[in-house]
């Protein structure tokens, strides 16, 4: 047996190092648990009562929904110069509001709650860019401040101007 080994050192050495980067691999894969926990509420309460309003203010026309991404909404062209530039400069933002068609959910408008955050310059930046970028995707942006109250049917009158939407008038 001891000339076995002797014969074979090469294989056995390959073995026995093979089985040290194994198990420094399995180890270092074990970091523990993951570093996630929980964010809590989704939206602010501001944008909750404003939400609130907006389900009365579209009815049964079109489906809401918060918090999504910009990069979800629109996206860079392909084939476009400096792709990922472009692209990272959407992934990280977020639209606080979309309205969406009900039978489709193709995106029909877009809605930012102005607090007085953006009056920031960084804010106001990035509005810049999203307003810009909205545009040159053919997206409708509205954009509401902030308030205690909202008046449903002017909210809707809002929409309905954003999407170019024509009242008819009453007699």
């Amino acid at each position: 047996m001891g000339q076995l080994l002797i014969d074979n050192w090469p294989l056995l050495l390959f073995l026995l190092v093979a089985a040290v980067l194994l198990i420094i691999a399995m180890a270092s894969l074990r970091d523990g648990p993951m570093p996630y926990e929980r964010r809590g509420v989704l939206l602010t309460p501001a944008e909750i009562n404003f939400l609130r309003t907006l389900q009365i203010a579209v009815r049964d026309d079109w489906q809401i929904f918060s918090m999504v991404r910009l990069a979800d909404l629109i996206k860079v062209r392909a084939k476009t110069r400096k792709f990922q530039t472009w692209q990272n400069r959407i992934a990280g933002k977020h639209i606080d509001f979309v309205i969406c068609d009900n039978d489709t959910l193709e995106v029909k408008l877009a809605i930012e709650l102005d607090d007085s955050s953006h009056r920031r310059p960084d804010r106001q930046e990035r509005d810049r860019f999203v307003n810009a970028a909205l545009a040159a995707a053919g997206l409708p942006l509205l954009r509401i401040k902030v308030e205690e109250q909202y008046e449903t049917a002017l909210l809707r009158k809002d929409i309905e101007d954003a999407l170019g939407i024509v009242r008819k008038k009453r007699r």
